[in-house]
């Protein structure tokens, strides 16, 4: 992620190792930072934000504050057919994601996850993709005059072990007691998951609001 630590961290009149003082690491770990070699994670920006007495938000790349974007954190990953014990990374983990937030969902608890796996790979790249996401209720609550058919959507399932699985497919309603979660992939060993009222192993979690890529 492209950040402005190296520019506030000269504002304040800092050398690296200054910093890195500060923070309680070594000067090359700061410039790796800096240069974006290593991954600016939601510890790491509030630790170099408190010590240059700043915002984090203030850390991440003026053409980004000038839009007024917010931070969203990369809490995870989505890939299906996996199960882990967790769907969270540790949120010393998270990663920052600067993102222009619609106004509509300005009160809503967005995150981020990436996508692994080739379950979607014909719409969402694997390793190349994250996706913006709003908490299902939120995204209903925010878009009272919009329907979720065709949608992309965050669902959830947990196995005998207690493991938990996270898939994005794509929300299709066939009646009103059948959805189908399409599978967008190019692999046809992967099928759409078939969701009925009375015999459902999956909870839609989140509604997918946008996504980045990388190249």
């Amino acid at each position: 992620m492209s950040n402005k630590i190296k520019e506030v961290r000269l504002e304040k009149g800092l050398t690296l190792q200054g910093l890195a003082e500060r923070v309680g690491t070594s000067a090359p770990q700061i410039d790796r930072l800096e240069r974006g070699l290593r991954r600016l994670t939601i510890d790491w920006l509030n630790r170099i934000a408190k010590s240059l007495d700043v915002t984090p938000g203030a850390l991440l790349n003026s053409q980004f504050i000038e839009k007024e974007i917010e931070v969203v954190y990369k809490m995870g990953y989505v890939q299906a057919g996996k199960f882990n014990e967790a769907c969270q990374l540790p949120e010393a983990e998270w990663e920052a994601i600067p993102y222009p937030v619609n106004d509509n969902y300005k009160k809503c608890h967005l995150f981020a996850l990436g996508v692994l796996g080739d379950s979607m790979n014909l719409i969402f790249p694997p390793e190349k993709t994250t996706l913006i996401c709003c908490p299902y209720a939120e995204w209903l609550e925010a878009n009272s005059d919009q329907d979720i058919e065709g949608k992309y959507i965050i669902a959830y399932r947990k196995n005998a072990d207690g493991l938990c699985e996270a898939t994005v497919k794509k929300y299709t309603k066939i009646d009103e007691n059948t959805i189908i979660l399409v599978a967008e992939s190019s692999n046809p060993e992967i099928k759409p998951i078939v969701i009925h009222p009375d015999n459902n192993e999956y909870d839609i979690a989140a509604v997918v609001i946008g996504d980045m890529r990388t190249y």
